[in-house]
Formats: C-alpha cells, sequence, structure tokens
C-alpha cells in the first residue's frame, strides 16, 4: 500500500517544482484510484477480499515444449 509521502515523492520526480501539474497528477491518481471518491476507500467487504486475494492462486503451469526446432506453436 502507498502512503501519502511516497505517492508526493512519485508526483515530485514527475512534476518536479511545478505546482500545477502536480495537483494535476494527483487529481487523475484519485479519479483512477477511487473514482466513487472517499467511500470507495472504506468498502469493507473489498478490503476482505484484498486481505485474501492471493496473485499467484489463479496461475497456471504451461507445459513445456518438446519440439525439436523449438518454434512450435508452443515456443512462440
Amino acid at each position: 500500500m502507498m502512503d501519502h509521502e511516497e505517492l508526493r515523492r512519485h508526483i515530485d520526480a514527475v512534476a518536479p517544482g511545478n505546482v500545477a501539474t502536480a495537483r494535476r497528477l494527483a487529481a487523475l491518481f484519485i479519479e483512477a484510484c477511487w473514482p466513487g471518491g472517499p467511500v470507495d476507500r472504506t468498502n469493507r467487504a473489498a478490503r476482505e477480499w484484498l486481505r485474501q486475494w492471493d496473485p499467484d492462486a489463479g496461475a497456471a503451469a504451461l507445459p513445456r515444449c518438446s519440439c525439436a526446432t523449438g518454434r512450435c506453436v508452443l515456443c512462440n
């Protein structure tokens, strides 16, 4: 999770010294991350889902290629 200070450092890296651009970037981040406003940030069901989510759980093991040339449909 990114805190306010880390977000501020990212924005400053993109728009150093340009307050107008920094404010626009912050507004774009907020709009993209929380389109519903502050209510989006406090959804209990969403927080619980994120706590339990495992990005690797849905990963499938891909079969290895056994062709002689290494240019089959699987390799490419």
